[in-house]
């Protein structure tokens, strides 16, 4: 493809973050994750790139070509290994190669079969902890066991099913051997070269990650099409989003009208995270004077038009955020404030002004200033932990209508990337004998290969798909295509919030202290526009010193009654419910 010079980083590619070595090296380690940014940001012009939360995508763009390139080689060469002697008329050959790829694909298989009831018993760490009913479970199990005769388990008739075919196969390998001894040497020597191509790939794959380990940038000099694109799109100001699909629709099922949250449960902040925290409802304060007298009526005190502009206010609490970065190392929080405006994907359809090229200042305070625009305006701070394997943001919504002053805030959370993206790093898993061993590695994982070989047709089509559609479709639009962003490859491989431990007491501490900021210097800017602030900031204590918020958690309201005479359908005692088969408790 053609390229173009690179134009300088900036925003979040600025600097080379931890998370950004350990994305480029998820595209070697995880072929899921590596298809994902192939299929989803690679070669989908006609979607929006989700915007990128502390690290860059344009590396990882990069490395997942060089990862899929890698393994498309080998597969590529396990079937010029069977092909290759059919052409050179050493038919004998052939299958003889065709016969040991099979046995290999074999071996995998009852390897796969023997696992797989290890794999659906219950681990004993979440299994319930009641020492009483296991060991009656396990009386009953006992029981059963010797009053009904034993018979094979599907299991055993899978193995020997297995076994009996790749006997057939071995034999008839063997016998072709034995007929044509020199198509057998032959067959001998593509094994040989499988093998040392194996060995090759798997020592080059990780002499790869020494590099994104080591290197001091992984940006490319210069930029393909696409990913210069992918590089204005990850920092523009506008994200386009996705609304869910209407109740309607064909194939959508109503939501469980048990859980309140404010987004719903599909977050509109695509690429911030999991959504942990946020303001239901929003805050309302009414604009009015400072009075002795808190009796005197409404029209007197009330500003009949606003003293300020919602602009004035976003820019007074982007300040007062921006002191943060001020302080001295030891305790400074790191905070990074802008604009985001979020844009859903049917507005575009049918409105291509609310996605300018250009977003000027005076166009931003107009979407800040115009209650009820389909440019929802947030003040976004976000603060990184560990090299960006930790990304909190805050996103703060201010407007101002009906003579009142309406806030919402939320606040989003990336967490880390899986160990095996990690693990480059550890002690023994860089440096030359980690380059031997991987080559060795690679050539254990040859079953695998045979297994997934067919894939190479995903990586030819999307071979094709980069080569024949341009490098941007979001600009002009196509019928029947809605342009929002549909994956983030951070969200993707992020821990759930459920599962962080230790870091949450420092990530929720780093959001109370950029909100506390938030609201004392709102409520700072309101008296300095001759507002009383006294109910401003009574809900600003009761908000910060309060846990009514939801943290990442749905809030589930169950065996509930509303009204007269009301009766709730549910059990009286629980426990015996539980306990007991059937409905009801019923034994």
């Amino acid at each position: 493809m053609a390229t173009l010079p690179a134009p300088p980083a900036k925003g979040s590619g600025d600097e080379l973050t931890a998370v950004t070595r350990h994305l480029c090296t998820g595209a070697y380690v995880d072929e899921h994750f590596r298809d994902l940014v192939i299929d989803k940001v690679c070669t989908s012009p006609h979607r929006r790139v989700a915007p990128s939360y502390g690290f860059d995508i344009v590396p990882v763009m990069r490395h997942a070509w060089r990862a899929a390139t890698l393994t498309a080689v080998l597969r590529i060469t396990l079937l010029g290994s069977v092909i290759a002697p059919t052409c050179a008329g050493a038919l004998p050959a052939s299958v003889l190669v065709a016969c040991g790829l099979a046995l290999l694909w074999l071996l995998r298989l009852g390897l796969l079969i023997h696992r797989g009831d290890r794999e659906l018993r219950i681990d004993r760490k979440t299994a319930p902890r009641n020492k009483e009913r296991q060991h009656w479970q396990r009386v009953h199990q006992r029981r059963l066991q010797q009053m009904l005769p034993r018979r094979r388990s599907e299991k055993s008739l899978a193995l020997q099913r297995v076994g009996s075919i790749a006997l057939a196969v071995a034999t008839t390998g063997l016998a072709l051997a034995l007929i044509h001894p020199r198509d057998a040497t032959a067959a001998l020597h593509v094994g040989a070269a499988l093998m040392l191509m194996c060995l090759a790939i798997g020592a080059i794959r990780q002499l790869q990650l020494n590099r994104i380990l080591r290197a001091p940038t992984l940006r490319p000099a210069r930029l393909s099409r696409r990913q210069r694109v992918a590089d204005v799109q990850q920092e523009d100001v506008h994200t386009v989003y996705r609304r869910p699909r209407h109740n309607q629709d064909k194939g959508v099922t109503e939501d469980d009208l048990t859980v309140f949250t404010l987004f719903g449960r599909e977050s509109p902040f695509i690429g911030a995270g999991e959504i942990v925290y946020q303001w239901n409802p929003p805050m309302s304060v009414q604009l009015l004077r400072p009075v002795d007298d808190d009796d005197a009526p409404l029209q007197e005190r009330e500003h009949l038009v606003p003293p300020f502009q919602a602009h004035e206010l976003v820019e007074h609490l982007r300040q007062a955020v921006r002191l943060l970065n001020t302080d001295s190392h030891e305790v400074r929080l790191p905070a990074q404030v802008r604009d985001r405006v979020y844009v859903s994907e049917t507005d575009v359809a049918t409105d291509r002004s609310l996605l300018p090229q250009q977003l000027t200042d005076a166009d931003l305070r107009d979407i800040i200033n115009t209650p009820g625009s389909r440019g929802h305006h947030f003040l976004e701070v976000t603060t990184p932990l560990e090299g960006a394997e930790y990304v909190a943001t805050v996103l703060l919504h201010v407007s101002v209508r009906g003579r009142t002053l309406i806030i919402s805030t939320a606040a989003c959370v990336l967490a880390h990337t899986p160990r095996s993206f990690q693990r480059t790093a550890e002690f023994g898993q860089h440096g030359l004998t980690a380059v031997v061993s991987a080559a060795f590695r690679e050539l254990f994982a040859l079953p695998e290969q045979v297994e997934r070989s067919w894939r190479i047709i995903r990586y030819l089509q999307a071979l094709v798909r980069a080569a024949v559609l341009p490098a941007d479709l979001t600009s002009t639009p196509i019928p029947n295509v809605l342009i929002g962003s549909r994956v983030s490859i951070r969200e993707e491989s992020a821990q759930a919030w459920s599962k962080v431990q230790l870091e949450k007491t420092d990530i929720l501490g780093r959001m109370k202290t950029i909100e506390q900021r938030l609201l004392r210097a709102a409520g700072d800017f309101l008296l300095t526009k001759d507002v009383d602030a006294s109910e401003f900031n009574n809900r600003a204590l009761k908000i910060i010193n309060s846990g009514i918020f939801n943290f990442g958690d749905n809030n589930t309201i169950s065996n509930n009654a509303v009204g007269d005479a009301a009766q709730v359908g549910a059990l009286a005692h629980p426990a015996t419910a539980a306990d007991g088969p059937g409905e009801g408790g019923a034994q």
